[in-house]
Order: structure tokens, then sequence, then C-alpha cells
């Protein structure tokens, strides 16, 4: 009789409504990159590959951590939805990257990119479907 309590625990303990107050997704995504010389007005490279973004929220401290990684990056979701803009500056390319992922239920997944430097402007397109998966699955794709 105890081993069926712990089974059932265990099921409990990695069951995506019973993982605490996270939520565990795979996005398909789709990310096409453009690279174009602004002196010039022409396309220097174009290319499109597809892939999977695995990451977990932490829906009570609104922070989420991508399988692989180590620490947290706060954000914010509103309605669902994580939502931010991030400014910087890397490699003498000026950026702005957009972000949109429904969380709540799981869908679509966007992240505009755009950097610019005096002569080069790059886009970067991510788009894509995402799905809840479980904590387990998580943890395997680190």
């Amino acid at each position: 009789m105890k081993f069926i309590s712990f089974l059932g625990a265990l099921v409990l303990s990695v069951s995506p409504g019973f993982a605490g107050n996270y939520v565990y997704l795979n996005c398909e995504v789709e990310v096409v990159n453009t690279k174009t010389d602004l002196d010039a007005n022409n396309v220097l490279e174009e290319n499109s590959k597809t892939g999977s973004i695995v990451f977990k929220v932490d829906l009570d401290n609104s922070r989420s951590m991508g399988a692989g990684a180590s620490d947290w990056e706060d954000i914010q979701i509103v309605d669902g939805v994580i939502r931010d803009l991030r400014i910087g500056e890397v490699d003498g390319f000026r950026y702005e990257a957009k972000r949109a992922v429904r969380i709540q239920p799981p869908g679509k997944f966007s992240v505009n990119t755009v950097a610019l430097s005096d002569k080069i402007l790059v886009t970067i397109s991510t788009e894509g479907q995402c799905s809840e998966i479980d904590a387990l699955v998580f943890d395997e794709a680190k």
C-alpha cells in the first residue's frame, strides 16, 4: 500500500497542474535572419531555420528560465502574454527586440529584433507556436 501512495505522490509531483505555479513550454519556431548593406541598399544575406525553444515560467514571481540556463530572467506578464521590449548595444550594433509570447493558454511566440550599425541592418524575425510540456521534459532538455 505504501508503494501505491508513493507512486501517486510521484505522478502528482510531475504533472503540470501540480508543479508549483510554473508553466513549462516548448515553442516550435522559425527564425528568419536578414542582413542588409545600408549604403548599397541590397540584401547581403538571408537565411531561415527552424528549432525549439524550451523554457519555464514562474507565474508567482514573473520570471522565466530557458532550458540549459542557470539564471532566471525577470519578465512582464500581461493577460497571459509575456511582453517586453529590450534595447541595447552589442558589437557596435544598436538593437531593439520586441517579444510577445502567449503562455496562458500556450499559443503564439513572436520576437522581432532590429539591429543597426553605421553600414549594416540586421532583422531577425522569430515566429512560432508554444505548447505546454511536463517538468520532466524541461529537465531533460537541459
